[in-house]
């Protein structure tokens, strides 16, 4: 699992330095020098993510140090499938959203990881997507005044 660790962490920093030179600079636009930039808080993000991806890098290698596991693979294959199993459900909800709007997606990552991970209380099935889904509109369309569009 150290060697997952060690992997995990040298992605997530390198995804978080591309974040700070290229993606950005690239999508998002300079502010006027009078306001707050529009950048400063995904490239605070980017910055936390590299530094926290050193911790994890550090920790790693510390711990790969300290016991000598070199067995097995890095990644096991339900490690592997439940990351495609997530990104195929947040494909499948970029989708529906393009199609469909906001609801219908937001159920759906919500309800799914709900019951694939064995959760079979229907009250609880239908209270939680409820109240997350209220509390989105609640937010965007009563607090923020605007929408998910």
């Amino acid at each position: 699992m150290k060697k997952a660790e060690l992997v995990s962490g040298f992605v997530l920093m390198a995804f978080g330095i591309l974040l700070w030179l290229a993606l950005i600079p690239w999508q998002i636009a300079e502010a006027p020098t009078a306001i707050i930039s529009p950048r400063m808080m995904p490239r605070l993000c980017a910055a936390i993510l590299v530094v926290l991806s050193l911790v994890l890098i550090v920790q790693s290698l510390l711990s790969l140090r300290l016991e000598r596991d070199d067995s097995g693979p890095i990644f096991s294959r339900n490690e592997i499938i439940a990351t495609l199993g997530v990104v195929a459900l947040f494909a499948v909800a970029t989708l529906l959203f393009i199609y469909t709007g906001p609801l219908l997606p937001g159920l759906t990552i919500i309800i799914l990881p709900m019951l694939a991970l064995g959760e079979r209380r229907i009250a609880l099935l239908t209270l939680l997507p409820a109240g997350l889904m209220g509390g989105a509109w609640l937010l965007f369309y009563v607090v923020l005044g605007t929408s998910f569009q």
